[in-house]
Protein backbone atom coordinates (compact mmCIF):
# COMPACT_ATOMS: atom_id res chain seq x y z
CA UNK A 1 0.00 0.00 0.00
CA UNK A 2 2.95 2.16 0.66
CA UNK A 3 4.53 1.66 -2.38
CA UNK A 4 1.70 2.74 -4.18
CA UNK A 5 0.99 5.96 -2.31
CA UNK A 6 4.68 6.97 -3.35
CA UNK A 7 4.35 5.74 -7.08
CA UNK A 8 0.52 7.95 -7.18
CA UNK A 9 2.14 10.24 -5.78
CA UNK A 10 5.55 10.69 -7.47
CA UNK A 11 3.96 10.54 -10.90
CA UNK A 12 1.11 12.78 -10.61
CA UNK A 13 3.37 15.27 -8.57
CA UNK A 14 2.53 18.16 -10.57
CA UNK A 15 4.36 21.63 -9.00
CA UNK A 16 1.64 24.05 -7.63
CA UNK A 17 2.02 27.59 -10.08
CA UNK A 18 2.21 30.39 -6.83
CA UNK A 19 4.39 33.52 -6.64
CA UNK A 20 6.69 31.85 -4.16
CA UNK A 21 7.67 29.20 -6.64
CA UNK A 22 8.08 31.43 -9.86
CA UNK A 23 10.13 33.26 -7.74
CA UNK A 24 12.02 30.43 -6.35
CA UNK A 25 12.44 29.73 -9.71
CA UNK A 26 13.73 33.16 -11.33
CA UNK A 27 15.88 33.60 -8.47
CA UNK A 28 18.09 29.99 -9.24
CA UNK A 29 18.08 31.13 -13.08
CA UNK A 30 19.25 34.22 -12.96
CA UNK A 31 22.12 33.34 -10.25
CA UNK A 32 22.57 30.13 -13.02
CA UNK A 33 22.87 32.90 -15.72
CA UNK A 34 25.73 34.79 -13.64
CA UNK A 35 27.62 31.76 -12.83
CA UNK A 36 27.76 30.81 -16.92
CA UNK A 37 29.35 34.27 -17.16
CA UNK A 38 31.84 33.68 -14.58
CA UNK A 39 32.14 30.14 -15.43
CA UNK A 40 32.98 30.58 -19.65
CA UNK A 41 33.98 33.81 -18.97
CA UNK A 42 36.99 33.08 -16.89
CA UNK A 43 39.07 32.70 -19.96
CA UNK A 44 38.14 35.36 -21.86
CA UNK A 45 39.09 39.46 -21.48
CA UNK A 46 36.34 40.00 -23.46
CA UNK A 47 32.87 39.35 -21.54
CA UNK A 48 30.31 40.94 -24.61
CA UNK A 49 31.37 37.34 -26.19
CA UNK A 50 31.17 35.47 -22.78
CA UNK A 51 27.92 37.11 -22.63
CA UNK A 52 26.66 36.18 -25.62
CA UNK A 53 27.63 32.54 -25.20
CA UNK A 54 26.32 32.12 -22.13
CA UNK A 55 22.79 33.83 -23.40
CA UNK A 56 22.70 31.28 -26.16
CA UNK A 57 23.77 28.22 -23.64
CA UNK A 58 21.35 29.51 -21.18
CA UNK A 59 17.91 28.52 -22.79
CA UNK A 60 19.25 24.59 -23.45
CA UNK A 61 19.98 24.35 -19.89
CA UNK A 62 16.02 25.72 -18.76
CA UNK A 63 15.06 22.93 -21.49
CA UNK A 64 17.05 20.32 -20.48
CA UNK A 65 16.46 20.81 -16.59
CA UNK A 66 12.44 21.06 -16.79
CA UNK A 67 12.13 18.30 -19.50
CA UNK A 68 14.76 15.77 -16.83
CA UNK A 69 12.74 17.22 -13.83
CA UNK A 70 9.46 17.05 -14.74
CA UNK A 71 8.98 14.35 -17.31
CA UNK A 72 11.97 11.82 -18.42
CA UNK A 73 12.68 11.20 -14.38
CA UNK A 74 8.78 10.70 -13.13
CA UNK A 75 7.86 9.16 -16.36
CA UNK A 76 10.30 6.32 -16.68
CA UNK A 77 13.02 6.42 -13.62
CA UNK A 78 10.05 6.59 -11.49
CA UNK A 79 7.73 3.81 -13.16
CA UNK A 80 10.46 1.90 -12.87
CA UNK A 81 11.21 1.88 -16.60
CA UNK A 82 15.24 2.21 -16.07
CA UNK A 83 16.02 1.15 -19.52
CA UNK A 84 13.80 3.64 -21.16
CA UNK A 85 15.17 6.30 -18.68
CA UNK A 86 18.59 5.18 -19.35
CA UNK A 87 17.87 5.20 -22.81
CA UNK A 88 16.22 8.73 -23.12
CA UNK A 89 18.65 10.08 -20.95
CA UNK A 90 21.28 9.04 -23.08
CA UNK A 91 19.45 10.73 -26.30
CA UNK A 92 19.15 14.06 -24.34
CA UNK A 93 22.90 14.28 -23.65
CA UNK A 94 23.69 13.69 -27.16
CA UNK A 95 21.37 16.13 -28.17
CA UNK A 96 22.71 18.82 -25.68
CA UNK A 97 26.24 18.01 -26.33
CA UNK A 98 25.73 18.51 -30.11
CA UNK A 99 23.68 21.82 -29.25
CA UNK A 100 26.62 23.09 -27.06
CA UNK A 101 29.01 22.51 -30.09
CA UNK A 102 26.58 24.49 -32.47
CA UNK A 103 26.40 26.95 -30.02
CA UNK A 104 30.42 27.49 -29.61
CA UNK A 105 31.18 27.15 -33.40
CA UNK A 106 28.25 30.21 -33.99
CA UNK A 107 29.96 32.23 -31.14
CA UNK A 108 33.60 31.62 -32.58
CA UNK A 109 33.00 31.57 -36.48
CA UNK A 110 29.85 34.71 -37.03
CA UNK A 111 29.76 36.52 -34.00
CA UNK A 112 33.44 36.84 -32.90
CA UNK A 113 34.39 37.58 -37.42
CA UNK A 114 31.00 39.78 -37.65
CA UNK A 115 30.95 41.66 -34.51
CA UNK A 116 34.54 42.03 -33.37
CA UNK A 117 34.36 40.11 -29.89
CA UNK A 118 36.98 37.50 -29.14
CA UNK A 119 36.03 34.38 -27.63
CA UNK A 120 39.27 32.26 -26.27
CA UNK A 121 39.60 28.89 -28.62
CA UNK A 122 40.44 27.57 -25.54
CA UNK A 123 37.57 27.94 -23.23
CA UNK A 124 35.84 25.63 -25.86
CA UNK A 125 36.40 22.65 -24.36
CA UNK A 126 34.22 19.98 -24.96
CA UNK A 127 34.26 18.48 -21.06
CA UNK A 128 34.73 22.27 -19.78
CA UNK A 129 31.11 22.97 -21.41
CA UNK A 130 29.57 19.52 -20.58
CA UNK A 131 31.32 20.11 -16.73
CA UNK A 132 29.21 24.00 -16.92
CA UNK A 133 25.80 23.24 -18.38
CA UNK A 134 25.28 19.93 -16.36
CA UNK A 135 26.58 21.50 -13.20
CA UNK A 136 23.56 23.79 -13.42
CA UNK A 137 20.99 21.34 -14.58
CA UNK A 138 22.25 18.86 -11.82
CA UNK A 139 21.75 21.58 -9.20
CA UNK A 140 18.27 22.25 -10.36
CA UNK A 141 17.55 18.53 -10.35
CA UNK A 142 18.60 17.82 -7.03
CA UNK A 143 16.96 21.30 -5.33
CA UNK A 144 13.75 19.94 -7.23
CA UNK A 145 13.96 16.29 -6.06
CA UNK A 146 14.70 17.33 -2.20
CA UNK A 147 11.55 19.78 -2.67
CA UNK A 148 9.55 16.90 -4.37
CA UNK A 149 10.83 14.09 -1.43
CA UNK A 150 10.04 16.54 1.30
CA UNK A 151 6.03 17.43 -0.34
CA UNK A 152 5.57 13.53 -0.81
CA UNK A 153 6.69 12.71 3.02
CA UNK A 154 4.31 15.92 3.61
CA UNK A 155 1.26 13.65 1.45
CA UNK A 156 2.07 10.55 2.58
CA UNK A 157 1.93 12.01 6.44
CA UNK A 158 -1.60 13.30 6.03
CA UNK A 159 -2.65 10.15 3.88
CA UNK A 160 -1.75 7.78 6.74
CA UNK A 161 -3.34 10.20 9.36
CA UNK A 162 -6.38 9.67 7.22
CA UNK A 163 -5.88 5.98 6.93
CA UNK A 164 -5.85 6.20 10.67
CA UNK A 165 -8.63 8.31 11.35
CA UNK A 166 -10.26 5.88 9.35
CA UNK A 167 -9.44 3.27 10.87
CA UNK A 168 -9.95 4.29 14.37
CA UNK A 169 -13.89 5.57 13.08
CA UNK A 170 -14.33 1.52 11.92
CA UNK A 171 -12.66 0.11 15.29
CA UNK A 172 -15.17 2.75 17.16
CA UNK A 173 -18.26 0.99 14.84
CA UNK A 174 -17.15 -2.15 15.19
CA UNK A 175 -16.78 -2.13 19.21
CA UNK A 176 -20.59 -0.56 19.61
CA UNK A 177 -21.87 -3.76 17.26
CA UNK A 178 -20.23 -5.95 19.77
CA UNK A 179 -21.34 -4.52 23.18
CA UNK A 180 -24.39 -4.28 21.45
CA UNK A 181 -24.81 -8.00 21.38
CA UNK A 182 -23.58 -8.38 25.10
CA UNK A 183 -26.76 -6.31 26.31
CA UNK A 184 -29.34 -9.21 24.62
CA UNK A 185 -27.24 -12.35 25.17
CA UNK A 186 -26.32 -11.38 28.80
CA UNK A 187 -30.09 -10.58 29.03
CA UNK A 188 -31.11 -13.87 27.43
CA UNK A 189 -29.05 -15.84 29.53
CA UNK A 190 -30.29 -14.31 32.63
CA UNK A 191 -33.59 -14.71 32.11
CA UNK A 192 -33.33 -18.44 31.09
CA UNK A 193 -32.03 -18.39 34.94
CA UNK A 194 -35.41 -16.65 36.24
CA UNK A 195 -37.44 -18.70 33.51
CA UNK A 196 -35.46 -22.16 35.17
CA UNK A 197 -36.73 -20.39 38.98
CA UNK A 198 -39.96 -19.81 37.84
CA UNK A 199 -40.52 -23.38 36.92
CA UNK A 200 -39.59 -24.93 40.21
CA UNK A 201 -41.74 -22.03 41.98
CA UNK A 202 -38.52 -21.11 44.01
CA UNK A 203 -38.92 -18.46 46.38
CA UNK A 204 -35.56 -16.99 45.13
CA UNK A 205 -37.68 -15.79 42.00
CA UNK A 206 -37.99 -12.07 43.73
CA UNK A 207 -34.23 -11.59 44.86
CA UNK A 208 -33.29 -12.94 41.45
CA UNK A 209 -35.57 -10.36 40.09
CA UNK A 210 -33.42 -7.73 42.47
CA UNK A 211 -30.45 -8.94 41.29
CA UNK A 212 -31.18 -8.87 37.74
CA UNK A 213 -32.90 -4.88 38.05
CA UNK A 214 -29.53 -4.33 39.41
CA UNK A 215 -27.65 -5.59 36.46
CA UNK A 216 -29.76 -4.39 33.82
CA UNK A 217 -29.13 -0.49 35.72
CA UNK A 218 -25.55 -0.87 35.76
CA UNK A 219 -25.80 -1.92 31.68
CA UNK A 220 -28.32 0.91 30.95
CA UNK A 221 -26.53 3.73 32.80
CA UNK A 222 -23.29 2.78 34.23
CA UNK A 223 -21.44 1.05 31.24
CA UNK A 224 -21.53 3.48 28.00
CA UNK A 225 -18.25 4.43 28.44
CA UNK A 226 -15.22 3.38 26.52
CA UNK A 227 -13.65 2.74 29.99
CA UNK A 228 -14.95 1.75 33.67
CA UNK A 229 -14.20 0.78 37.09
CA UNK A 230 -12.43 -1.85 37.60
CA UNK A 231 -14.58 -2.05 41.23
CA UNK A 232 -17.80 -1.32 39.18
CA UNK A 233 -16.72 -3.80 36.94
CA UNK A 234 -16.14 -6.60 39.84
CA UNK A 235 -19.11 -5.32 41.57
CA UNK A 236 -20.88 -6.43 38.26
CA UNK A 237 -19.42 -9.41 38.41
CA UNK A 238 -20.31 -9.91 42.24
CA UNK A 239 -23.88 -9.19 41.67
CA UNK A 240 -23.95 -12.35 38.41
CA UNK A 241 -22.16 -14.61 40.81
CA UNK A 242 -25.14 -14.10 43.91
CA UNK A 243 -27.45 -14.72 40.53
CA UNK A 244 -25.68 -17.67 39.84
CA UNK A 245 -25.55 -19.09 43.48
CA UNK A 246 -29.38 -18.39 43.46
CA UNK A 247 -30.07 -20.63 40.80
CA UNK A 248 -28.13 -23.66 41.52
CA UNK A 249 -27.99 -23.60 45.26
CA UNK A 250 -26.24 -26.21 47.41
CA UNK A 251 -25.32 -28.58 44.71
CA UNK A 252 -22.80 -25.83 43.28
CA UNK A 253 -19.60 -25.75 44.81
CA UNK A 254 -18.16 -21.58 44.29
CA UNK A 255 -14.56 -20.75 45.46
CA UNK A 256 -13.52 -17.40 44.46
CA UNK A 257 -9.96 -15.81 45.72
CA UNK A 258 -9.35 -12.44 45.11
CA UNK A 259 -5.77 -10.25 45.77
CA UNK A 260 -5.08 -6.65 44.91
CA UNK A 261 -6.79 -3.64 44.50
CA UNK A 262 -9.23 -2.31 41.92
CA UNK A 263 -9.29 1.16 43.10
CA UNK A 264 -7.02 2.66 40.69
CA UNK A 265 -7.83 0.86 37.45
CA UNK A 266 -10.38 1.33 34.88
CA UNK A 267 -11.26 -1.80 32.30
CA UNK A 268 -13.34 -1.70 29.56
CA UNK A 269 -17.04 -2.40 30.54
CA UNK A 270 -18.76 -5.97 30.51
CA UNK A 271 -15.33 -7.54 29.30
CA UNK A 272 -15.07 -10.62 31.98
CA UNK A 273 -18.42 -11.37 32.25
CA UNK A 274 -18.64 -13.57 28.90
CA UNK A 275 -15.77 -15.88 30.75
CA UNK A 276 -18.06 -16.29 34.13
CA UNK A 277 -21.00 -16.86 32.26
CA UNK A 278 -18.86 -19.79 29.89
CA UNK A 279 -17.76 -21.14 33.58
CA UNK A 280 -21.88 -21.67 34.77
CA UNK A 281 -23.33 -22.24 31.95
CA UNK A 282 -20.87 -25.83 31.15
CA UNK A 283 -19.39 -26.33 34.64
CA UNK A 284 -22.93 -26.85 36.36
CA UNK A 285 -24.31 -28.83 33.91
CA UNK A 286 -27.03 -31.48 35.44
CA UNK A 287 -25.07 -34.16 34.45
CA UNK A 288 -22.15 -32.86 36.06
CA UNK A 289 -22.20 -34.53 39.73
CA UNK A 290 -20.71 -32.13 42.24
CA UNK A 291 -19.96 -29.54 39.78
CA UNK A 292 -16.95 -26.91 40.63
CA UNK A 293 -16.45 -23.03 39.52
CA UNK A 294 -13.81 -21.90 40.76
CA UNK A 295 -12.44 -18.35 39.82
CA UNK A 296 -9.16 -16.50 40.87
CA UNK A 297 -8.38 -12.61 40.72
CA UNK A 298 -5.23 -11.43 40.93
CA UNK A 299 -4.43 -7.74 40.87
CA UNK A 300 -0.90 -6.45 40.63
CA UNK A 301 0.45 -2.84 40.05
CA UNK A 302 -1.48 -2.60 36.29
CA UNK A 303 -1.39 -6.44 35.58
CA UNK A 304 -4.88 -8.37 36.17
CA UNK A 305 -4.89 -12.19 36.46
CA UNK A 306 -7.93 -13.93 35.81
CA UNK A 307 -7.85 -17.91 36.41
CA UNK A 308 -10.82 -19.83 35.71
CA UNK A 309 -11.32 -23.13 35.82
CA UNK A 310 -14.76 -25.26 35.83
CA UNK A 311 -16.11 -28.71 35.96
CA UNK A 312 -16.20 -30.33 32.49
CA UNK A 313 -18.33 -33.16 31.25
CA UNK A 314 -16.43 -34.65 27.89
CA UNK A 315 -19.02 -37.43 27.29
CA UNK A 316 -21.71 -34.14 26.75
CA UNK A 317 -19.54 -31.43 25.45
CA UNK A 318 -16.74 -31.72 22.91
CA UNK A 319 -13.60 -29.25 23.31
CA UNK A 320 -15.07 -26.97 20.45
CA UNK A 321 -18.39 -26.50 22.18
CA UNK A 322 -16.74 -24.69 24.71
CA UNK A 323 -15.68 -22.19 22.81
CA UNK A 324 -18.34 -21.55 19.79
CA UNK A 325 -20.50 -19.30 21.63
CA UNK A 326 -21.03 -16.01 20.59
CA UNK A 327 -19.85 -14.68 24.30
CA UNK A 328 -16.23 -15.93 23.99
CA UNK A 329 -15.77 -14.79 20.16
CA UNK A 330 -17.04 -11.72 21.35
CA UNK A 331 -14.78 -11.01 24.45
CA UNK A 332 -11.69 -12.19 21.67
CA UNK A 333 -12.40 -9.98 19.26
CA UNK A 334 -13.10 -7.11 22.20
CA UNK A 335 -9.60 -8.12 23.48
CA UNK A 336 -7.66 -7.55 20.16
CA UNK A 337 -9.40 -3.99 19.97
CA UNK A 338 -8.96 -2.52 23.10
CA UNK A 339 -6.13 -4.62 23.94
CA UNK A 340 -4.36 -5.56 20.93
CA UNK A 341 -0.80 -5.72 22.82
CA UNK A 342 -2.19 -5.94 26.83
CA UNK A 343 -3.47 -9.22 26.97
CA UNK A 344 -3.00 -12.80 27.15
CA UNK A 345 -5.86 -15.48 26.84
CA UNK A 346 -5.50 -19.16 27.05
CA UNK A 347 -8.09 -21.65 26.93
CA UNK A 348 -7.21 -25.07 28.12
CA UNK A 349 -10.09 -27.81 27.73
CA UNK A 350 -9.06 -30.48 29.91
CA UNK A 351 -10.78 -34.48 30.56
CA UNK A 352 -12.71 -33.29 33.35
CA UNK A 353 -12.76 -29.32 33.58
CA UNK A 354 -12.06 -26.56 31.38
CA UNK A 355 -9.48 -23.51 32.07
CA UNK A 356 -9.28 -19.72 31.22
CA UNK A 357 -6.20 -17.88 31.77
CA UNK A 358 -6.14 -14.16 30.91
CA UNK A 359 -3.42 -11.80 31.84
CA UNK A 360 -4.42 -8.34 30.91
CA UNK A 361 -2.03 -4.99 31.49
CA UNK A 362 -5.31 -2.25 32.37
CA UNK A 363 -4.69 2.05 32.13
CA UNK A 364 -4.97 4.03 35.40
CA UNK A 365 -8.28 5.31 36.71
CA UNK A 366 -8.85 8.93 35.02
CA UNK A 367 -11.95 9.89 36.54
CA UNK A 368 -13.61 9.06 40.15
CA UNK A 369 -15.61 6.38 40.41
CA UNK A 370 -18.26 5.51 43.51
CA UNK A 371 -17.00 3.25 46.02
CA UNK A 372 -17.09 -0.53 45.11
CA UNK A 373 -18.92 -3.56 47.25
CA UNK A 374 -15.93 -5.72 46.15
CA UNK A 375 -14.04 -6.42 49.58
CA UNK A 376 -10.63 -7.99 49.51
Amino acid sequence: MMTRILQQVKVDHIPKVSFIKVGQHLLFWVVSYLFFILFFGRANRDYQATIIFASLLFPLAIITSYFLNYYLIPRFLFQGKHWRFVLFLFYTFVFTLWCELMISMFVLIIVSDFQFYKLDPTSIDIVFLLVGLYFIILAFIAIEQVKRAFEIKKEITRLEKRQLETDLKLRESELKLLRAQIHPHFLFNTLNNLYGLTLEKSDLAPELVLKLSDLMDYMLYKCNQPKVSLKSELDHLKNYIEIEKIRYGKKLTLELEEKGSPDQLEIAPMLLLAFFENAFKHGVSKSIQNPLVSIQIIIEGHQLQLHIENSRNSNAYHAEDYTKGIGLKNVQKRLKLIYPDKHQLEINPKEDTFEIELQLELDQLHKPQQESQWTN
